[in-house]
């Protein structure tokens, strides 16, 4: 038999991606992180892990393992559910997750508690729009607003694409404003993927933006103290009492859920997944 703490040290490093953070995670070092992976190498005849730059990949070999150890480390964490045992860590799973900043503030994290609490994760939220944490393993989960989503299929066939719903803008000035004719802002360039550039850029005309920034909650600042007018997103702006829309929805982007397809039945992951259904569900 081979000793459990050997399959629970592979999952680890699959999470973590590097030999300290699963240590980190199972509170041991790394040496003996890297003794355990070699153990098991040895015992099942191939390797397990490849390393690319500063983070280990599982093999072909390893991938279908992953899976049922998975699988495995979910009963046992069921069963000792069960049991009112001081939990020694063994049983909480990692689910590391990006999204737009603006997401992370206003959406996710208002309602984590009920995911960490109920189902034992370690929940990771990172605000950035970049896909390539995803594709380097350095996320499980990425939210994305995207006009074409079926190009990060065509980049990369290991991750599926979800569609989760609409995000709405609308154009917001100050409540306490009532000079409706005031300067523009906008995002700094760099910083809008999708058509809202377009649409940002049509909205301010020929005398442009006074103000930019590179996140919605700073534009919303802006807007809010009185100097600007801005397009933002409804989850935003209705929420804030002290901004008021000046217009009905001007602008419809499409939020897309990422993933890759080998963690589509691994249980921690798929009960996150889902929780994030419901949040933008109840939200959007």
């Amino acid at each position: 038999m081979i000793d459990w703490d050997h399959w629970r040290t592979i999952l680890a490093v699959f999470r973590t991606g590097t030999y300290t953070g699963a240590a980190r995670m199972l509170r041991l070092d790394a040496t003996t992180v890297g003794r355990r992976v070699k153990s098991l190498e040895q015992r099942l005849g191939h390797r397990l892990f490849i390393r690319d730059g500063d983070r280990f990949y599982p093999t072909k070999e390893c991938e279908p393992l992953l899976s049922h150890v998975e699988e495995a480390a979910e009963a046992l964490r069921d069963a000792e559910q069960l049991n009112p045992v001081t939990d020694q860590g063994a049983i909480w799973r990692d689910m590391r997750m990006t999204a737009p900043p603006f997401l992370i503030s206003t959406i996710f994290a208002p309602a984590v508690a009920c995911l960490g609490a109920r189902r034992r994760i370690r929940v990771e939220l990172v605000g950035t729009a970049s896909k390539a944490g995803l594709q380097r393993r350095e996320a499980d989960i990425a939210i994305r607003i995207e006009d074409r989503p079926g190009e990060i299929r065509d980049n990369d066939p290991r991750i599926d694409a979800e569609r989760l719903g609409v995000l709405r803008y609308a154009v917001y000035h100050a409540t306490s404003n009532q000079n409706k004719d005031i300067p523009w802002a906008g995002l700094m360039e760099r910083h809008v993927r999708t058509t809202g550039e377009d649409v940002m850029t049509n909205l301010a005309g020929e005398h442009g933006f006074r103000y930019r920034t590179q996140q919605f909650d700073a534009l919303s600042e802006i807007v809010a103290c009185g100097a600007a007018r801005a397009l933002l997103p409804r989850c935003i702006g209705d929420r804030d009492p002290r901004l008021t829309a000046l217009s009905e929805t001007v602008l419809r982007q499409p939020l897309w859920m990422l993933h890759h397809q080998q963690d589509r039945d691994i249980p921690h992951l798929r009960y996150s997944r889902e929780w994030i259904l419901k949040v933008v569900e109840d939200t959007l």
